[in-house]
């Protein structure tokens, strides 16, 4: 049987699982004896265990079965958990993880067999087999075994003690009557046995075409659910003798053992009618079992468990094409929309129709939209644990609080944020806390606090990483760059607090004294820094020396479609992110001042820098028309970035409109200032401005 279409589901829900585990292995370690964690750490790696079994990967399937055996013997109370199991079932996840990576990569999990964390595991058992047991219970706990192996024991007839309904009773006589069996068995599995809902449809598969299956324990549906221990009882009906039906049985692979006899049918009830009075409570009950199923249907799935599951999953380049679909119709729409403006005074109908195109292109794009966007959840989720690790390893007390995990961001972005979001993490923990020592003399708690919270705001995403430590030294900062030759004595004695923070994103700059595998290398506040301008957004940093420091990300909720305002400079036209403007200002020429040199204006008591964008873009100025009064005024777009503003001097507005980026690709050569190109309605092409760089 080929696996392989179904690779790509086990690798998905493979990443769901281990994360589970993580999730579920941190709580047991603040709560030990918290059976409910202990169940779904069990469950999760038995459910680990059938996956890597069907799909034929044995080395992760080994381990899991270890570890499941691990936590069978903690839920049965043989094992307490202590921090040396948490550490191991956490090598267990990372081995796990290592097999995933390969499998991801070439489709094998590699030939690595993780012998010592076996081992490990594997001594943990024994130890727990060894506490409390002495030789004599060991041989009377075999005797019995033995015994309930038995076929010949009236224990092993399990179906002996089902209840057989009245109809039930007639469908087994009617059976007997056209002169066809009644058989009823209990079928065994080995315990050893890794899928036993798999062997159970097989035994049934098998019977289904030698009779029919009227009644088995459990039902269909939890024994498919694995809802069962390694045994289940079935009634069947069949014209093939005892022995064929047995040997059907048998012969399916790990199966123990099938006690199976002709069924003796009890008696049948005569009168199968019921009383008037039996009948009007049957209807009634029948009416209130519909009420409520009725009822159940229209419970929203808050105020419980949802019935059923209604999400699906899509491939992500299925959402990439039909984005892609969708940013074309738009660009036709914007067509449309820019013929009928030169055919001023058209039928009036077609100029509705038109509209009405506009707003179902725009639904359609917002539905597009809410079918990329993820939770950052889906990102945030492994960082608890690798905060644990850092914990242990830098030998500092930390705990990581994290809010707004269901804020959601493009799929794009998803794919990309965790990087620059787990570079940040570590910076806090290595640099930003203070050793537990420290804390103490300053009179901190002991445990330093990590926060992650993400929230939106406006078009915009925003994350903060956080931290109660020490603060950023600017002098230290300072001093490290005047070493490296970043900078001047000169230029660091003015320089502000703000401009000597902003250092630390520069490429291979390091302020930690020695090199660990932690920090030292300088690689990973410049990778932040690049990692989110190129996805469109910006970061900064807020700090206090002796209190702590603050990481800001703002990241844009979509990088496909987009508002944006069309401006006219030197002739041309170009966009501007909508999300990044202020206001639009008419400034006198006579109100623009210099400070060092630069042009500035004062806007409502803000000094803003102003940019000429047609000297930015090397564009020949449009020369003025000396015949009009009001030529002597500029029109000034300002925009924003974090805490700063810049003000952009531009020829002419064009208005609003909704705008596809594309990218220019690997083979043109732009200015960093240009982040893309959209193509307007009627075919001309126009760049788009990042604001972001100019500010």
């Amino acid at each position: 049987m080929d696996l392989s279409q179904y690779l790509e589901i086990f690798i998905d829900e493979t990443k769901e699982h281990i994360q589970t585990l993580n999730d579920q292995v941190l709580i047991l370690e603040a709560e030990p004896d918290n059976i409910d964690t202990v169940n779904e750490i069990f469950r999760a790696a038995h459910s680990l265990k059938g996956m890597a079994g069907t799909m034929g990967f044995k080395r992760m399937q080994r381990l899991t079965h270890d570890m499941e055996n691990v936590f069978s013997e903690v839920r049965n109370g043989k094992i307490n958990v202590n921090a040396d199991i948490v550490d191991v079932v956490f090598k267990c996840l990372d081995c796990i993880e290592g097999y995933l990576a390969n499998i991801t990569e070439s489709g094998d999990e590699g030939t690595e067999d993780n012998e010592d964390v076996i081992k490990v595991l594997n001594d943990v058992l024994a130890q727990s087999e060894s506490v409390g047991s002495e030789p004599a219970a060991k041989e009377e706990k075999t005797s019995e075994n033995q015994e309930a192996k038995s076929g010949s024991s009236d224990d092993r007839k399990k179906y002996l003690s089902i209840p057989i309904a009245d109809f039930e009773k007639n469908a087994m006589q009617e059976a007997k009557e056209k002169g066809m069996h009644v058989y009823a068995t209990t079928v065994y599995i080995q315990e050893s046995c890794l899928l036993k809902a798999a062997r159970a449809f097989l035994v049934f598969k098998g019977l289904e075409n030698k009779g029919e299956i009227i009644k088995s324990v459990p039902s269909v549906q939890d024994i498919e659910d694995e809802k069962f221990d390694f045994d289940f009882s079935m009634f069947i009906i069949s014209d093939k003798s005892l022995e064929e039906i047995k040997k059907i049985i048998e012969n399916v692979s790990e199966i123990e053992e099938a006690v199976i006899e002709e069924f003796d049918i009890p008696d049948v009830v005569e009168d199968t009618t019921p009383k008037a009075e039996e009948a009007d409570d049957k209807k009634e009950s029948a009416k209130e079992q519909k009420s409520e199923k009725k009822d159940e249907k229209k419970t929203p799935a808050k105020s419980g468990k949802p019935v059923v599951n209604r999400s699906v999953r899509v491939d992500i380049e299925k959402l990439d094409d039909l984005m892609n679909l969708v940013s074309e119709l738009i660009i036709a729409k914007n067509g449309l929309v820019s013929v009928t403006g030169v055919m001023a005074g058209s039928d009036q109908s077609f100029n509705e129709q038109i509209e009405y195109l506009e707003r179902i292109t725009t639904n359609l794009h917002e539905s597009v939209m809410k079918v990329r966007m993820v939770p950052i959840e889906s990102v945030v989720n492994r960082f608890p644990r690798m905060i644990r690790d850092l914990s242990k390893k830098l030998n500092k007390e930390m705990e990581l609080i994290m809010t707004g995990e269901d804020t959601e961001l493009d799929r794009t972005v998803i794919d990309e944020i965790g990087d620059p979001l787990m570079h940040m993490l570590r910076n806090s923990a290595d640099h930003g806390l203070e050793d537990t020592i420290d804390r103490l003399k300053l009179g901190k708690p002991k445990v330093g606090t990590i926060r992650l919270d993400a929230y939106q705001d406006g078009n915009n995403v925003t994350i903060e990483v956080s931290d109660d430590g020490a603060g950023i030294d600017v002098e230290k900062i300072k001093a490290k760059a005047i070493e490296r030759g970043n900078i001047t004595e000169e230029q660091a004695e003015f320089m502000s607090d703000k401009e000597a923070v902003d250092l630390l994103f520069m490429p291979s700059f390091s302020t930690a004294e020695k090199i660990t595998d932690v920090s030292g290398r300088g690689v990973g506040l410049d990778v932040v820094k690049n990692k989110i301008e190129g996805l469109g957004g910006d970061v900064e940093v807020s700090t206090k020396l002796g209190e702590g420091t603050t990481f800001i990300v703002r990241l844009p909720l979509t990088l496909a479609i987009i508002q944006a305002l069309m401006v006219d400079i030197s002739g041309e036209k170009y966009a501007l992110p909508l999300n990044s403007i202020v206001t639009v200002e008419e400034i006198p020429s006579d109100e623009i001042k210099y400070v060092h040199t630069k042009e500035v204006i004062n806007l409502r008591g803000t000094v803003i820098p102003i940019v000429r964008l047609n000297e930015v873009l090397d564009l020949e100025p449009v020369e003025k028309d000396p015949e009009l009064e009001d030529d002597d005024s500029l029109i000034v777009v300002i925009v924003k970035k974090g805490d700063k503003q810049a003000g952009l001097v531009i020829d002419n507005l064009l208005g609003q409109q909704e705008i596809v980026i594309k990218p220019l690709g690997k083979f043109i050569r732009v200015p960093k200032m240009i982040s893309g190109a959209t193509i307007l309605g009627n075919g001309e092409v126009a760049l788009i401005i990042d604001s972001n760089t100019l500010v």
